[in-house]
């Protein structure tokens, strides 16, 4: 990453440094926590973020992800949006083909309108499962593996 980390063990100078059982922050109206540089949560467990509205990251690149070699991580989200588009417009062309070109064309051993008309009908079956599953997709959840 851009920006180097110095552990507080090995950090001189001007800090706070609490160490407790645990460490409660509140603002009953208002919290602001800020730094100049970077804002670093360390843990070795899990980490939350819990919120009961909207959760913004402002930011001109997010990584997520594990740092591998002391590469930044590339692990790409996408748009839900775009995607779904893009996949309706995909699903769009297969259906036209196995529903008029395909039924007309040879198989393998040639001629077969009657094997392929079978294939087809499945193959476009499949394809409406396939659609209708677009639907569920959003940008509510996002989930990265």
């Amino acid at each position: 990453m851009a920006t180097t980390f110095t552990q507080e063990d090995q950090y001189v100078g001007k800090q706070i440094l609490l160490d407790s059982d645990r460490l409660v922050f509140n603002g009953r109206d208002d919290s602001v926590f800020s730094s100049k540089n970077l804002f670093v949560f360390k843990t070795e467990g899990e980490f939350h973020l819990n919120g009961r509205g909207d959760m913004f990251l402002n930011s001109p690149t997010v990584y997520i992800g594990p740092i591998e070699n002391k590469q930044d991580v590339n692990i790409p989200a996408v748009r839900s949006r775009e995607l779904k588009l893009l996949l309706s417009d995909l699903i769009g062309s297969l259906e036209m083909f196995f529903a008029i070109q395909y039924p007309n064309t040879s198989g393998l051993s040639g001629p077969n309108p009657g094997v392929n008309l079978g294939l087809a009908q499945t193959i476009l079956k499949d394809l409406g499962k396939i659609k209708s599953r677009l639907d569920d997709m959003d940008s509510k959840n996002v989930f990265i593996k």
